[in-house]
């Protein structure tokens, strides 16, 4: 919090009304204070060389609000990190060690330094000439613009905090030698898009550490350890990679989204400019080029990290009483126009809610516990106007108080036709709804939905089920449910029988009588494909635990069922694909709520003694959310419609 309050408070005093560029090198130069006479070696040593002048002056003058780690516990606490990290020892060993390292250099002792004011000529000067010397005579960045050069290659540091090391030279030999046979293939030879993806792959098998995402520490931005930093996290990652790839001369950036729009958490990955000035983009330390893309997922709005600061966000946050967390870092702008075909939205506050004294508004997302804003307009009048908007997602129109987040209208859905749904929940309407999830389907649980389509339901008297009788057919899509069959005959043995070209995966099977009662015999089915482990044995299949299934041997026609003893008939069987655990569970308590002008608004509590829940009087066009107070931590807000659940 200190080092973000000192960079406003420099750009606020060094920026103020004026932009022109003369002037901000002068004031920064000013701020400089002491550390003046080191710049102006810079400025003096490029004095015949009109384009690396510019260079310098375009880091001089947006250097303000840079700031680094300095001092000696810094020094000290990563000469006790850098051989744990560069260690054999186990996953746990290391993070075990590296917590007790973390409990003896708290925050309130490491120093902090504005870059202008510690940086010396002579590192400024090697970073100039080393970036020149990679766009101007190396393989990848020949194509790039001079301003492109500026963003995507130039930068003196690939992160704040990272200490002014010699990044370039230590991390240019890290995986250089994945692209030397690009030598034998014209395609690839001059082409920064295959050296991207080929680097970035190789940096995926070499970071390995991935200690545990819930500890705390300092950025870890220092050499040697770069490939070794103890986080699996994406913005981690995406910086590794940013870094390795620049000190190559590969020209990139950090893209992110401040917050998912459909889901919980914040992404970052790779951008570059490929050798047609086209963006690529990839995960940071994980797959090719394009892979973050993920299809389908609605990102809301994507921005840029940027080495000089935005002029917008500096008024925002100057002339903002109060700045939601997220928008207080001047250096990024908004990007969201190169990803996706976005729209523009007007909205109103309502008049009620309309508060004169605030200059800017905001459009929020939902993070699964709190509405998150994620783009910011200043209001003209009574209308805002929100620019670059992604659709198909929900979004909250609200002011940033000392309170927080305070809404200003209903929420709106805004859909592939680019039309507004305001979300205003009709109470004079209800309806009763039947919920199966309190979470949408991720990729695999999905699949895993899709391999039980084609699977059937039988029963035979014979052991081999050579007389067998199909009772239910899963003709669609399904995670969980109940089957009915349609015979009465008492036969003594039942199974699930997957014949689709898929490992047959269940995680529940449960029968029941014509009383109601479950009935249990010995288990059957096919072999087991990982063996006796007891997370995935034929056991798992009826053990009251949706994170155990059973996982056939057999691609086609593996099957699990029960021999009961003697014939019987079954009135009813539960059914639960492999899951995520965000299905009903049985014997957990449930709440459903919807969106109101005060917040969520209870419409009862349920403990679930079947697969789904059903709640009556609920309003028409709500915007709805379950939350599960046994367990488990997803829950995501949804509409009703069509007796479905639509998960935004």
């Amino acid at each position: 919090m200190y080092m973000r309050n000192l960079i406003l408070i420099t750009l606020l005093f060094l920026v103020g009304c004026q932009s022109a560029a003369d002037k901000k090198l002068a004031q920064a130069l000013e701020f400089a204070g002491s550390n003046r006479s080191e710049l102006e070696k810079v400025l003096a040593h490029y004095q015949n060389d009109s384009l690396k002048l510019e260079a310098a002056k375009f880091l001089i003058r947006n250097m303000p609000g840079h700031g680094s780690y300095t001092g000696k516990r810094i020094e000290e606490y990563y000469a006790e990190v850098t051989p744990i990290l560069l260690s054999d020892s186990s996953k746990k060993a290391k993070e075990r060690m590296m917590n007790e390292v973390f409990s003896k250099y708290p925050s309130s002792e490491i120093e902090r330094a504005q870059d202008i004011q510690i940086i010396t000529a002579d590192y400024l000067i090697k970073n100039i000439d080393i970036a020149f010397d990679d766009w101007q005579n190396g393989q990848w960045a020949k194509q790039i613009s001079f301003d492109d050069f500026c963003e995507f290659l130039l930068p003196y540091k690939c992160t704040d905090y990272q200490v002014l090391d010699d990044w370039r030279d230590s991390l240019r030999p890290v995986c250089e030698s994945v692209y030397e046979d690009y030598q034998y293939s014209r395609i690839r030879q001059n082409s920064a898009y295959w050296a991207a993806s080929a680097v970035n792959d190789s940096l995926g098998r070499l970071n390995k550490v991935n200690l545990s995402d819930k500890m705390q520490s300092y950025s870890l931005f220092k050499v040697p350890f770069w490939t070794k930093i103890p986080s699996g996290r994406c913005g981690v990652y995406s910086i590794i990679s940013l870094g390795v790839l620049r000190s190559k001369g590969i020209p990139v950036v950090n893209d992110f989204i401040l917050q998912w729009p459909t889901k919980d958490g914040d992404h970052s990955w790779v951008t570059l400019l490929t050798d047609t000035q086209n963006h690529g983009y990839l995960e940071g330390s994980e797959g090719g080029v394009m892979g973050f893309m993920r299809p389908g997922e609605c990102k809301g709005k994507v921005y840029r990290r940027t080495y000089a600061p935005n002029e917008e966000l500096i008024a925002l946050n100057r002339d903002a009483k109060y700045v939601p967390e997220k928008l207080r870092n001047l250096f990024m702008k908004d990007v969201t126009e190169e990803y996706i075909h976005p729209v523009n939205v007007t909205l109103q506050p309502l008049p009620e809610r309309k508060q004169k004294d605030e200059k800017y508004a905001y459009l929020a997302v939902y993070g699964n516990k709190d509405w998150i804003p994620i783009c910011f307009s200043k209001i003209k009048g009574n209308s805002i106007e929100f620019k670059d908007i992604e659709r198909e997602a929900v979004y909250l129109p609200v002011y940033y108080t000392e309170r927080g987040v305070e809404q200003m209208n209903y929420p709106i859905l805004l859909n592939h036709k680019k039309e507004m749904r305001p979300l205003v929940p009709d109470k004079e309407h209800t309806r009763s709804v039947t919920l199966q999830r309190k979470f949408p389907l991720m990729r695999s649980a999905f699949h895993k939905g899709v391999c039980m389509k084609g699977s059937m339901i039988q029963a035979a008297n014979q052991s081999d089920f050579s007389d067998a009788v199909t009772l239910f057919h899963f003709k669609q899509f399904t995670l969980s449910g109940h089957v009915y069959p349609n015979d009465s005959t008492p036969y003594r043995y039942w199974r699930y029988i997957c014949p689709a070209p898929y490992n047959c995966y269940i995680a529940e099977l449960a029968f029941f009588n014509n009383e109601h009662k479950k009935i249990e015999g010995k288990i059957i089915g096919t072999g087991q494909y990982f063996g006796d482990d007891k997370r995935f044995t034929r056991e798992a299949a009826f053990d009251g635990d949706p994170f155990t299934f059973y996982v056939s041997d057999v691609l086609c026609n593996g099957w699990i069922g029960m021999d009961f003893g003697e014939p019987v008939t079954i009135s009813k069987i539960n059914y639960l694909a492999r899951s995520d655990d965000n299905n009903i569970r049985l014997g957990d308590l449930y709440e459903l709520f919807y969106w109101d002008m005060n917040g969520w608004v209870s419409l009862g509590q349920q403990q679930a003694e079947d697969l789904t829940l059903t709640f009556d009087k609920v309003p028409d066009n709500a915007l709805l959310i379950l939350r599960n107070w046994t367990r488990g931590r997803d829950e995501r807000i949804f509409i009703y419609e069509n007796d479905r659940q639509i998960w935004y």
